[in-house]
């Protein structure tokens, strides 16, 4: 470009929004004329981004989950319509939620706005080939995070330029501290419906194993929007109300660690880069799990991991509790095997997986993609 670029980022949710943070930093520091604006929260803001619409409290996962927000994410993929018809950015980069974003990269071609996916769909992972062909009717640009996700999308006839993982910028500090954990880390969720289903049986869970283990129990508060809410479960299922409480970044945390409970998702993935033993537990709406079993098998037959991180080393190395399986007695049984009987081999594989996918400057390779090619 010649001019001063005109870039519209979306991160919908607080992962994505930590992502794009780091991005909208790399792009400033290459390019301080940029006119950067769009969708995110703290992370952004804070990284200099023009934060028109923050939507990071109306993230959910699941068939029917996203009910409760239907009106408010109607709205919400209005407002960034809205924003790409009147801004006409020179390029829409899209973060996560293939949900919402693939509507908005839709509306995007129509005007002519080139797309770039950071972070996209994962039918590399669970999905079929014509999904991915589909995808380059109307995304531009994959920046992949994967290898095999490179593969993927440049086999459907996609252009792709294989970054690594945004995650790898921010672990690579929190590697290198040297602590002595104490903490009993509970990571119930970025999102309302994770922290409202997964709470109860984890505080329980936490409480026993931090005494058993003589550890500090500490739940992560991902936004402050949830900190009520949290606070309100310990007051209700903790015996000693002993737990402290960290806030947002997760990865303060996480080193403090010896052992953890969380959600299934980014936080796991964090995890088992730093080497931190953890049981990764979920639970969807009671519908939404009938329906995926009954009508989606073909498909959940080719996930045989809930976490990315026993996807990637395809073995069970971090338990998976879902649904049924999380239980107070299933959480304290795994955790005790994790330290007590596997900890060399968690240690083993947390390594492998770091050699496997790290990349120097991630943000940084995008950011050069974007203002090169753009």
């Amino acid at each position: 470009m010649t001019r001063s670029p005109k870039i519209m980022i979306s991160a919908c949710e607080l992962s994505a929004d930590n992502y794009a943070g780091n991005l909208v930093k790399a792009l400033l520091k290459q390019n301080p004329k940029c006119q950067i604006f769009g969708i995110g929260s703290r992370a952004c803001k804070n990284a200099g981004m023009d934060v028109r619409l923050d939507i990071s409290a109306l993230s959910t996962v699941g068939i029917f989950e996203s009910l409760r927000f239907l009106p408010q994410l109607y709205s919400s993929l209005t407002k960034i319509k809205t924003l790409l018809r009147e801004e006409k950015p020179d390029i829409f980069i899209p973060l996560d939620n293939q949900g919402l974003h693939i509507m908005c990269c839709k509306y995007a071609k129509k005007l002519q706005i080139r797309t770039a996916y950071y972070i996209a769909p994962q039918y590399w992972h669970w999905g079929k080939k014509e999904e991915g062909e589909a995808l380059a009717n109307y995304v531009d640009h994959i920046f992949a995070i994967f290898k095999k996700e490179a593969t993927f999308y440049k086999d459907c006839g996609l252009d792709v330029t294989y970054v690594g993982h945004p995650i790898l910028d921010r672990i690579k500090a929190y590697r290198a501290l040297e602590t002595k954990p104490q903490m009993l880390g509970v990571f119930p969720g970025s999102r309302l419906q994770e922290i409202e289903r997964l709470s109860p049986v984890l505080i329980q869970a936490a409480e026993a194993l931090a005494l058993k283990y003589d550890l500090t129990p500490c739940i992560s508060v991902a936004s402050p929007i949830f900190e009520e809410k949290i606070k309100g479960f310990v007051n209700r299922y903790s015996r000693t109300k002993t737990f402290d409480f960290h806030y947002e970044n997760s990865l303060e945390l996480i080193a403090k660690s010896r052992l953890s409970l969380v959600s299934s998702g980014t936080v796991s993935f964090e995890h088992a880069l730093m080497g931190v033993p953890h049981v990764v537990t979920y639970r969807f709406n009671p519908i939404t799990f009938w329906v995926a079993q009954t009508f989606f098998k073909k498909t959940l037959a080719k996930i045989p991991f809930m976490s990315m991180p026993n996807s990637l080393l395809n073995t069970m190395v971090f338990p998976e509790l879902l649904q049924d399986k999380l239980t107070l007695e299933n959480c304290v049984n795994h955790c005790s095997q994790l330290l007590d009987k596997k900890s060399q081999i968690v240690a083993n594989s947390c390594e492998k997986l770091w050699n496997d996918l790290h990349q120097e400057d991630v943000a940084n390779k995008v950011a050069t993609s974007i203002l090169s090619h753009y």
